[in-house]
């Protein structure tokens, strides 16, 4: 199957170059060790609470895959090093903060709205309308990163927190300069549910950077239960000391776990974009392949294409299933599509705050019609795909 990487920057190659000299791929400097992870986030912190102990299974199952699945280059075992060790610290932060201030646990989160949908079908672009609503609370990549530090803002002062999120999120961006074309990241900009999920260790996060079938299948099999309550306790660390907004949350993940979700949060309200699966199929497959190829010179494109194909079909069969039998709360369920969206943006806000109860102020309107003026599509270049690129049948695909 056709698919050419794109071009990596030239330091990575020289990087890479020193783990084959180690003759093992960088192992050895690199390990990859559930256990020693954990001893050293103790170390670099001086805490030793990491909470609820579920997240172990899927930490010990990711480090067991990352070493003998993932094919990581020596760039890739350092990205991955660094995700584990964030992780763990801020997970150490959080029960600390929890400890100091059990008043955190009585916080309630009230009608939270999800944005949700097939990947690639407007989630990101209505998300960032959202946001530029100040009734709305929406998470920024770093808050979601480092949760502790965004709560003890702006009583401690979050620069540094913000710093080292751009850094991290900056790595993707020199390494594959590419990859600012396809997805547009920042550490002060909304980001998706799954750096919430990253603290229990079972995200689609990992699926996306890494080729580890093993994890892959755990995470579609295991219950997702608990997540959603350590989710909830994110939110009500963030929300701690700080003005009662609604929370705007974006990841197309949550399609997977509705029931879940409403679970959870049982007065939520989710949005559901949709768009054409096979028009965007060549895009998701070209991003989800060169996250990988920023990390692995072993990339299966077939492999990838082929499970975005399997998983947007079954998924949506899925969830209609679940809607048509009343296994979902429908009145709280709002369906908007891509092209409404894009046709008018200011409008379809709009039409989200009636049905939420809460009109959009004409300052709000005011805000997203600037920003939309503002913002070109392609400003950071095109992102070049093509359905011809999967070599799937279009006919066959349609079908299913």
């Amino acid at each position: 199957m056709a698919w050419t990487p794109p071009p990596r920057a030239p330091w990575v190659a020289q990087l890479n170059a020193l783990g084959e000299s180690a003759g093992d791929g960088g192992r050895a400097l690199v390990p990859l060790d559930a256990g020693a992870a954990l001893a050293a986030s103790e170390r670099a912190t001086g805490l030793s609470d990491f909470g609820y102990d579920g997240f172990r299974e899927g930490l010990e199952l990711l480090a067991r895959a990352l070493e003998s699945e993932a094919q990581l280059t020596l760039l890739g075992r350092l990205m991955a090093r660094a995700e584990i060790a964030r992780i763990l610290g801020s997970r150490l932060q959080i029960e600390a903060l929890f400890t100091a201030h059990p008043e955190i646990e009585r916080e309630r989160v009230l009608a939270p709205l999800f944005v949700t949908g097939l990947a690639r079908t407007g989630t990101s672009l209505l998300h960032e309308l959202l946001w530029r609503d100040p009734s709305h609370r929406v998470p920024l990549a770093w808050e979601m990163m480092y949760p502790a530090d965004a709560a003890r803002a702006p009583a401690a002062d979050p620069a540094p927190a913000i710093a080292r999120a751009a850094q991290e999120i900056e790595l993707q961006n020199h390494a594959l300069p590419a990859t600012r074309t396809m997805h547009e990241l920042g550490a002060e900009l909304p980001n998706e549910c799954i750096y919430f999920f990253a603290h229990e260790f079972a995200t689609d996060m990992f699926t996306g950077f890494f080729q580890i079938p093993s994890y892959t299948m755990w995470m579609a099999t295991r219950d997702h239960t608990p997540l959603y309550a350590s989710h909830r306790r994110l939110l009500q660390l963030l929300q701690w000391r700080r003005p009662k907004q609604r929370f705007v949350l974006k990841a197309p993940s949550h399609m997977n776990h509705l029931r879940e979700l409403f679970a959870a949060y049982p007065d939520a309200r989710v949005v559901i974009t949709h768009r054409d699966p096979l028009r965007v199929l060549g895009s998701l497959a070209n991003l989800m392949a060169s996250l990988r190829w920023t990390r692995s010179d072993q990339v299966d494109y077939g492999a990838v294409v082929g499970a975005m194909a399997f998983g947007h079909a079954y998924l949506a069969e899925q969830v209609m299933k679940q809607r048509d039998s009343g296994a979902l709360p429908e009145g709280q369920i709002l369906d908007v599509r891509y092209t409404d969206l894009v046709a008018d943006p200011a409008g379809t806000i709009g039409t989200i705050g009636e049905w939420l109860g809460a009109p959009v102020s004409a300052q709000a309107q005011a805000a997203i019609r600037r920003w939309v003026d503002a913002r070109p599509k392609d400003r950071h270049g095109a992102h070049e795909y093509d359905f011809a690129d999967t070599d799937l049948d279009l006919a066959a695909e349609r079908a299913r």
